[in-house]
């Protein structure tokens, strides 16, 4: 599978409207002239918007890959990867056109949903005012409705009250009473919020032994990742890869990155180069920069896979666009030297300028409160 397709589809929306999505016939034919050469992929899209799957995910305010992967395998016969490449593709596809909808008479429904005190209606309405989605953003309304349900018992807002006082949305910052609402409410987001105060030690005292425990009582799928960061600092590999890939079956993408070297590796589990591979796959579906160089490398070198360089350069090359700075610097190098590729002095230089930029960025770059 090949990454390439979402800019073909974005230049297809860009020339023919969106809209054209829903004439199917003339989409198809569309992207098989925008992508030739990606004529599996076009198949894909095609088909995901036939099944209504996108137009599904612009919808979903939560969007569960493992939930669209699981019903394209057993819907539509698909295997495990096309159907995670087909998701992640829309995926990105809606992030990037912007898609908006209003939901018509929320007012009414949220003064019907007070009336009959219900309760599970008010945590839907509040949670699209918190983000935003279909209504204009409000964080005034959304405190208003969750500070309803907390003070009638229905503790599941407490994550968005404690998240709202933290950063000063919709009411006055507090981070006393953020922690009082993190702290008295025990489920998955709360237990990740208090994992990272206190993996970072913010507003807390650092403490990576309480951060690992909450980060264990999570079931988001980043926590799995940060309890396995965690794990391996403390060089408990087999328990660190554990729970990486129980991240990695929740499709979170740095956990397939780490299933795949931990596979390539050893760390905490058998070298198992051919798996490697397949987790390094995912994580490229998925848009992961380091996941495209390790394909690039595997292909470089041979290893598991067939040696083919043209495959490796091709990786290699999704995965300087993706923003790795050792692809980057590899085919800064290649250009500079000929190898792989013609001799370029101008590629060469476009690629060290940019590794630059991006190795500057992760050295200035600085925990905020908008990053965590």
């Amino acid at each position: 599978m090949d990454i390439r397709i979402i800019q073909s589809v974005l230049d297809v929306f860009e020339h023919y409207g969106d809209t054209i999505r829903f004439d199917f016939d003339r989409f198809e034919e569309a992207m098989n002239d925008e992508a030739p050469d990606l004529l599996d992929e076009c198949y894909l899209v095609v088909l995901g918007m036939k099944l209504g799957v996108f137009d599904a995910m612009v919808f979903d305010e939560d969007v569960d890959l493992r939930g669209y992967v699981d019903y394209l395998v057993n819907a539509c016969e698909l295997n495990e990867k096309e159907a995670l490449f087909l998701v992640s593709v829309f995926e990105v596809l809606v992030d990037e056109v912007g898609y908006y909808f209003e939901i018509p008479n929320m007012d009414e429904l949220l003064q019907d949903a007070y009336q009959r005190n219900d309760f599970e209606h008010l945590f839907v309405i509040g949670k699209t005012y918190f983000l935003g989605f279909g209504v204009t953003q409000d964080y005034e309304k959304a405190f208003e409705i969750y500070s309803y349900l907390y003070g009638h018992g229905d503790d599941r807002g407490a994550y968005y009250l404690g998240y709202m006082y933290e950063h000063g949305y919709g009411i006055e910052m507090d981070i006393e009473k953020a922690l009082m609402y993190y702290e008295n409410t025990s489920d998955d987001l709360t237990c990740l919020r208090l994992g990272l105060f206190y993996m970072l030690g913010k507003y807390v005292h650092k403490d990576l032994d309480k951060a690992l425990s909450y980060f264990e009582s999570s079931h988001e799928k980043e926590a799995y990742l940060y309890q396995g960061l965690l794990l391996e600092a403390k060089r408990e590999h087999a328990q660190a890869f554990e729970a990486y890939l129980r991240g990695a079956r929740l499709f979170q993408k740095d956990c397939l990155y780490k299933v795949g070297i931990c596979l390539k590796l050893g760390l905490g589990v058998d070298v198992n180069m051919q798996e490697a591979h397949r987790y390094f796959e995912y994580a490229y579906d998925l848009l992961h920069e380091d996941g495209a160089y390790e394909l690039a490398m595997m292909y470089f070198d041979g290893l598991t896979v067939k040696k083919d360089e043209k495959k490796a350069i091709h990786y290699l090359i999704q995965a300087a666009a993706l923003n790795s700075l050792d692809a980057n610097l590899a085919l800064a190098r290649f250009y500079e030297l000929g190898r792989y590729v013609e001799r370029n002095h101008r590629q060469s230089l476009y690629y060290y300028q940019k590794a630059q930029q991006i190795n500057e960025y992760h050295r200035n770059k600085e925990i905020s409160h908008e990053d965590i």
